[in-house]
């Protein structure tokens, strides 16, 4: 019975390839086959913890800030905002507009209500544009205080003392400082986040 010529041949394939892996791994300068020790092992798995040099960053701070505070302010400006910073400018130009004029009677009609509502209205979620429209809220609210304190008895003879002059004075120019730094807000607001008001003061 001849053997069967097929597993002779598998065999065969089998011996020769046996005998040339033998000899590369025993010819000059070739690297001896051995297996990785548990300690090669341990020293080749990169600790997935460990932030390498070619690992690019996966996490911006800067620029993730800068565009949630971007859309924190547009919200804040587009749900009430602009018609608090253009009320408030609004009241206060109208105001100051009766020192121009030189009037006798100052007309501080909503002047007050506009600015306490707009003191007690949520901050804006940037810090630097908030800390503008306080200070420019404070400088409002105080010139207007004391031009109101001096006026509301007048009965329009210039009977003013030399101190309620001088507080006239002041109340003016911190009105007109207010004012100004609405202004500043605004510009703020445009330059930085693009945010222009619906109506002119």
């Amino acid at each position: 019975m001849k053997p069967p010529t097929r597993h002779l041949g598998l065999v065969f394939t089998a011996l020769a390839a046996a005998v040339t892996l033998a000899a590369c791994s025993t010819a000059p300068g070739a690297a001896p086959a051995t297996e990785p020790t548990p300690t090669d092992t341990t020293t080749a798995i990169a600790d997935p913890l460990t932030p390498t040099e070619s690992t690019p960053p996966t996490h911006y701070p800067s620029a993730t800030t800068s565009a949630q505070t971007a859309a924190n302010v547009a919200l804040w400006y587009w749900s009430g905002g602009e018609e608090q910073i253009t009320g408030v400018h609004r009241r206060a130009e109208e105001v100051y507009s009766h020192h121009e004029e030189d009037r006798w009677v100052i007309d501080f009609t909503w002047f007050f209500d506009d600015v306490r509502e707009a003191k007690e209205y949520p901050p804006i979620p940037d810090p630097k544009t908030q800390a503008a429209w306080a200070a420019a809220l404070k400088n409002i609210s105080e010139g207007g205080g004391a031009v109101y304190d001096v006026t509301r008895l007048d009965t329009g003879e210039s009977s003013q003392s030399a101190e309620e002059a001088r507080q006239m004075d002041r109340g003016w120019k911190e009105l007109a400082k207010g004012i100004k730094g609405l202004e500043a807000v605004e510009e703020r607001l445009s330059r930085t986040f693009g945010l222009e008001p619906l109506t002119a003061p």
